[in-house]
């Protein structure tokens, strides 16, 4: 769901199909009653029956008016086929949400409300928040027992809670498993933010945190409250939260917040709430959107989790979770408080059935001779529009052709993730979840194809070597790939300890460097296969690229800052600021300047002589990706709103403006400049020809 000319677009991607329309939803009305809405969902747990049920009402309409608004015709009609298909299969539906616009993400859509479909959808059937990032969950591989770490913090100028209760009833949840030594259970020592940081350097795999919490509107930020030594409320912010869990070893795949407001947002900024905010930290996140009363938080918490304990998917508990409430008090809505954040494809994030030891993962090439061999009899099925791979082709490796036209637009069938442009100008190649192809941009027609096993697992990032005879790729089980463009050839790895976002390799093809979310950016002699240079971040690292002549790096990362490293020692030469992640880094051919974009709608281009800005160009989205032109001349720049600009690269003037419907991950300029290359979420690689006045 984002913003339109005439309301908002919503799209709907199902089982039975996809749709799209454009919805009149005024959201600042419904925004206007959420007040009320919250009064009656507390009053609902406290008055007797036939108070509760006419204060039943304010959800009603708003939940009512949420399903008219996005259910219609078409839509509806694909929501109610994929319902009876899961039915069919014995499955549940799952409801994802994919909110862009923040006033949308500020309404309660756990409300949903049909009288003729049954009621609330979210009893029927899981409701997701999705929160778009381009880091799916990497596979969990957790030793027994699984950590799940507690935390009670109670200032003692706000109201108590039952946490004692509360306490007791997690643990009776969680003791059958607690008795086999599957599950270690744990309590922090303390209500302060010292204690909980003590207390993560031991690692746990699921936090749960009993006690306040609020949103500060001035902010525009969710917040939890914990203790000072003094017992006195020490408010911490949601960013500042995600950064203290990050310091956990492992790092926690789940986060519960039994705390009031936790999953309230601010209708301007899409990743204002305190679970939002997590998203960045942690995969899923459980809040509460409205103020819970003790004995909800209570029932809601000991449900959530014997259904987790039953090897339920997290979506699956908290329905569990909403439908113990319901049944406790039929007519009270506290059931509609909890709200689940994921950014996982996948809704298990735990097996509790066959915890085991991990396993070096497989290279691609031997997971393919596997499956051939038959056997793994347990790979995911994939989709009937994915064709089998096709025979490994040598790329060309002559110089591009000046006569060299590209289809306007490849469509890839997926999410277009990464992307990088042969050498030759002949090819491209794009990567998406579980999939690498190399494409004649010609033809349209792929000409190379890998997968990559897991069912998450996200390709991050492509680049062929400058001679064009190989390509690397980065992704989402940790590894990075050298692969020669040949029939049968298996690819050289290096590892990461997490996601690895980024590759570059330098001009002479050598070296190969890869940047990763466990905040290094590493520098790999492709030829001793060993590692040469290691460059610690404090947060992780989103791009790299080398100079021309291969003497420094450039890194983006979500510190919200570039850097600039001599190659041959490691020293930081500079520093360039963001506002915000750091998501694209480019140097030009000519070795004169760096571009810099940032989730901060701005792209910035410094000067490589003193590192001062020349300008700063912006946008209306946070900027995923920048590239300069063959010649130097122009830099071009891609956007989550969806829109490719090209500009002046010495003086920041607009050249050109496209606007596509969905966010675009990558761009880049065929060898010979002539034509601008972009890809995203709207499946498709779009090739356009850079003005003739302008090259």
């Amino acid at each position: 769901m984002s913003e339109a000319p005439d309301g908002y677009r919503i799209d709907v991607t199902s089982p039975s199909g996809e749709d799209t329309l454009v919805a009149a939803i005024d959201a600042h009305e419904l925004l206007d009653r959420l007040p009320s809405l919250e009064a009656a969902v507390l009053g609902s747990a406290a008055r007797s029956r036939s108070i509760g049920t006419g204060m039943e009402l304010p959800a009603i309409e708003v939940g009512g008016t949420l399903f008219d608004s996005v259910f219609q015709s078409g839509i509806k009609a694909l929501y109610l086929s994929s319902r009876q298909k899961a039915q069919e299969r014995g499955r549940r539906l799952r409801m994802i949400l994919r909110v862009r616009s923040p006033e949308l993400a500020a309404l309660p859509w756990e409300l949903l409300y049909d009288e003729k479909l049954g009621g609330y959808l979210c009893l029927h059937h899981p409701v997701i928040r999705h929160v778009e990032m381009l880091e799916p969950v990497a596979p969990l591989r957790v030793e027994p027992p699984l950590r799940i770490l507690g935390m009670v913090s109670l200032p003692g100028s706000l109201t108590p809670l039952e946490a004692e209760t509360e306490r007791e009833g997690l643990t009776t949840a969680l003791k059958p498993l607690i008795d086999e030594g599957r599950v270690w259970l744990d309590w922090v020592a303390g209500g302060t933010k010292q204690d909980l940081f003590n207390a993560l350097f031991a690692g746990c795999h699921i936090f749960h945190f009993i006690g306040h919490g609020k949103f500060d509107d001035q902010r525009r930020q969710g917040m939890l409250v914990f203790s000072d030594e003094q017992g006195r409320e020490s408010p911490l912010h949601a960013e500042a939260l995600g950064s203290l869990i990050s310091v956990a070893d492992p790092s926690p795949r789940l986060v519960v917040l039994n705390s009031c407001e936790t999953g309230t947002s601010h209708a301007r900024d899409l990743f204002s709430s305190t679970a939002a905010k997590l998203e960045y930290t942690v995969p899923a996140v459980v809040a509460m959107q409205f103020a819970v009363t003790d004995k909800a938080a209570v029932l809601f918490s000991r449900a959530f989790y014997q259904a987790l304990a039953a090897n339920r998917p997290v979506d699956e508990a908290v329905r569990t979770g909403r439908i113990a409430l319901r049944a406790d008090k039929d007519d009270s809505l506290e059931c509609f408080t909890p709200v689940l954040y994921q950014r996982s494809g996948d809704a298990r994030l735990f097996d509790f059935t066959s915890l085991r030891k991990p396993t070096p993962p497989l290279t691609v090439v031997e997971q393919i001779k596997g499956e051939e061999q038959g056997a793994r009899t347990d790979r995911p099925t994939e989709p009937s529009h994915v064709s089998p791979p096709p025979k490994s082709v040598s790329p060309p490796l002559k110089a591009p052709s000046p006569d060299l036209t590209p289809t306007p637009g490849i469509d890839t069938g997926h999410w277009v993730v990464s992307m990088a442009v042969h050498p030759s100008g002949r090819l491209l190649a794009t990567g998406s979840r579980k999939l690498v192809r190399v494409w004649d941009v010609i033809t349209g027609q792929p000409t190379w194809e890998r997968r990559l096993g897991g069912w998450s697992t996200m390709v991050n990032a492509l680049a062929f070597s400058p001679h064009g005879d190989s390509l690397a790729i980065g992704s989402t089980d940790n590894l990075a790939r050298v692969w020669e463009m040949t029939a049968g050839a298996t690819p050289l790895t290096f590892t990461h300890r997490h996601f690895v976002n980024t590759v570059a390799y330098d001009g002479s093809g050598r070296l190969l460097a890869t940047g990763s979310a466990d905040a290094t950016a590493c520098v790999w002699d492709l030829g001793s296969r060993s590692r040469v240079l290691s460059l610690r971040h404090a947060r992780a690292v989103k791009a790299l690229a080398f100079s021309p002549d291969g003497r420094r790096l450039l890194t983006g990362s979500e510190d919200k800052s570039a850097y600039i490293w001599d190659t041959e020692t490691g020293r930081q030469e500079a520093r360039i600021e963001h506002g915000d992640f750091v998501l694209g880094v480019a140097f030009s051919p000519d070795g004169r300047t760096v571009a810099t974009c940032s989730q901060d709608h701005t792209a910035q281009v410094s000067d490589t002589q003193t590192w001062t800005p020349l300008f700063r160009v912006e946008h209306k989205g946070g900027l995923r990706a920048v590239a300069f032109s063959p010649d130097s001349s122009m830099i071009a720049t891609g956007s989550e709103d969806g829109a490719v600009c090209l500009w002046r690269a010495d003086t920041g003037q607009s050249v050109l403006a496209l606007r596509y419907n969905r966010s675009v991950n990558a761009v880049a300029f065929s060898p010979d400049g002539r034509f601008l290359v972009s890809g995203g979420e709207d499946k498709v690689v779009h090739s356009v020809r850079v003005p003739e006045a302008d090259r």
